[in-house]
């Protein structure tokens, strides 16, 4: 029998509904004339009231004038408006699938993801249109609609114009017993080492993972005890699951006042905290390295913060700890800085620390979430991971299953196939490719992705632990670590790359990456050392949500072929 790990909490009787009734059911009585959404920029803002209202609008108004019917599919190509929840929703509520796609994207990246999804009609801000335009050549989209204004782009009407010309009407329904199989999202996953799959995510696998994320986050221990949050700053893309979960559902569940950023800016960051007093902050490692190393944060009153929530990509228990004790001496009182872990394919959340257990959330991502299973398993011999005496396992894949694990990937049957095992009784488990650990009380650590880890000689080298030691020394940035496969010496080699800081800049560079190495060297096993050398780099590539994109470094360390450190 495989060894299943399971929450600490109880199971959930989880509710079975579609997305748009369940976030409009106001299950916690906020007042129609609460503000919902704020653009940190220019101060328009639409109330809770304003959202339903206009998003009754807009549903009906893409119905009779665009022809919108259930099951076509919508891409939506926009940085984060005070409209694109209403879109969102007004999509959904007419039984239509959201395809959100980064606005980061190029025109022949979006261009494979409207192929893709299949979308018929493409949602566009007009500062993309031009990127649309080119994109949906060769593609099934037949109308190209503007999110924003009110100016009709090639005889088509804006959203905007919908939702102010329109009446409100009732939206669409799923029945309840379709709601784990009817999608709402088309989610990209990430791509960082191949092309982004589009991941099917159903009105259950949302909902479920909000009941979760409610029973797990907001009913244990402190949140009983204060006022529910009041208000969040989003930069986060809602076309990331992070941001869309957190920002267009959760937030609006919770009647908390979200304040849009279109893109990250610093500045406007900690004037938005000071100015809207958070008492909680969503971010990715990225932004934490940037709040521990900028001298800006210093100018701004940010005391109203006492939790600090990472995910969507690693962060280091060094970074963590300065992030905190930053934070600590900022507000004059403890500051939390929590992790949480999922995946895209489970909507997002799987794990986090839940507020009545603060004393151990720098050992790792959390419990497991109410209804979810998980199992860790080896690889290579397919067996359950070795308990070892202290009651934690050895590190192994992660396999999960529960009522948020998404059923598979849009139009790749084969995608779908490699990504789930189904056990000889039925039972299926989707394969997460993350390497990870559970200790005797339950907490998950997260080591690295299956595809990122190092063999060098045989020996397990972690990208992520070398780059919480980089990011650590004074001299540098920011760091991303990779393998780099030798031909000569028949293994891979680990090597660096570094953002040196301003201070650095200035001095002799090999003197400054000789010291990185020494001072690097103290504190690793022999043979994690960077032995294909530390480069230097402007920018370390990130996707918009802070994954490191390693395949670009190893591309660049092919086209440069450096020589290794021995």
């Amino acid at each position: 029998m495989p060894t299943i790990y399971r929450s600490p909490y109880p199971d959930l009787d989880i509710q079975s509904v579609d997305l748009v009734s369940y976030l409009f059911s106001n299950p916690f009585n906020t007042p129609l004339d609460r503000p919902m959404y704020i653009n940190a920029i220019s101060g328009e803002q639409y109330t809770f009231g304003d959202v339903v209202q206009r998003t009754r609008s807009l549903s009906n108004g893409l119905r009779q004038s665009i022809g919108l019917k259930p099951n076509d599919v919508v891409a939506l190509f926009s940085p984060n408006t005070i409209d694109y929840p209403v879109v969102c929703h007004a999509i959904v509520g007419s039984r239509a699938i959201v395809a959100p796609t980064s606005a980061a994207l190029t025109a022949l990246e979006l261009n494979a993801q409207l192929k893709t999804s299949g979308a018929r009609f493409i949602v566009v801000h007009s500062t993309l249109l031009e990127t649309a335009q080119k994109a949906a050549k060769g593609t099934s989209v037949e109308k190209v609609l503007l999110i924003d204004g009110q100016t009709p782009v090639n005889g088509q009407p804006t959203c905007n114009y919908l939702a102010n010309t329109f009446a409100p009407d009732d939206l669409l329904t799923v029945d309840p017993a379709e709601a784990d199989r009817q999608p709402t999202f088309i989610c990209f996953s990430s791509g960082t080492s191949g092309a982004a799959k589009g991941v099917i995510t159903t009105h259950q696998n949302i909902t479920s993972n909000l009941q979760q994320w409610r029973q797990h986050m907001l009913e244990s221990g402190l949140p009983s005890q204060r006022p529910r949050r009041q208000s969040a700053i989003a930069f986060l893309p809602f076309s990331h699951i992070y941001g869309l979960n957190l920002f267009m559902c959760q937030c609006l569940i919770w009647g908390t006042t979200v304040v849009v950023m279109p893109r990250f800016d610093l500045d406007l960051y900690l004037s938005c905290i000071q100015k809207y007093r958070p008492d909680e902050l969503a971010l990715v490692p990225p932004i934490a390295l940037m709040l521990v190393k900028d001298p800006r944060v210093s100018k701004y009153d940010l005391s109203s913060v006492r939790k600090i929530m990472s995910a969507a990509a690693p962060l280091t228990i060094e970074l963590s700890s300065a992030l905190e004790a930053k934070f600590t001496e900022i507000c004059k009182t403890e500051v939390f800085c929590t992790q949480s872990w999922g995946l895209t394919e489970t909507s997002p959340m799987a794990t986090a620390v839940p507020n009545d257990r603060m004393d151990k959330r720098n050992t790792g991502v959390g419990c497991i979430a109410p209804n979810m299973q998980l199992r860790f398993v080896d690889p290579e011999s397919m067996k359950d991971a070795a308990v070892k005496p202290d009651g934690s396992t050895e590190p192994a894949e992660i396999w999960c299953r529960g009522p948020n694990v998404v059923m598979g990937y849009y139009n790749n049957e084969k995608a779908t196939k490699e990504a789930f095992h189904v056990d000889e009784d039925g039972t299926r488990w989707f394969r997460t490719g993350d390497i990870g650990t559970i200790d005797g009380d339950g907490y998950v650590t997260i080591q690295d992705r299956i595809k990122e880890m190092i063999k060098y000689k045989g020996l397990q080298v972690i990208p992520s632990e070398l780059e919480g030691k980089l990011v650590d020394h004074p001299d540098v940035e920011d760091a991303a670590v990779t393998g780099m496969w030798v031909d000569d010496m028949a293994t891979e080699l680990p090597v660096g790359f570094v953002v040196l800081s301003p201070q650095a800049k200035d001095r002799d560079q090999k003197a400054v990456l000789d010291g990185i190495h020494a001072w690097l060297n103290e504190r690793i096993a022999n043979h994690k050392r960077l032995r294909g050398g530390i480069h230097v780099l402007s920018q370390i590539p990130k996707s918009p949500s802070g994954k490191i994109l390693r395949r670009q470094l190893r591309d660049l360390l092919k086209s440069q072929a450096p020589k290794a450190r021995l």
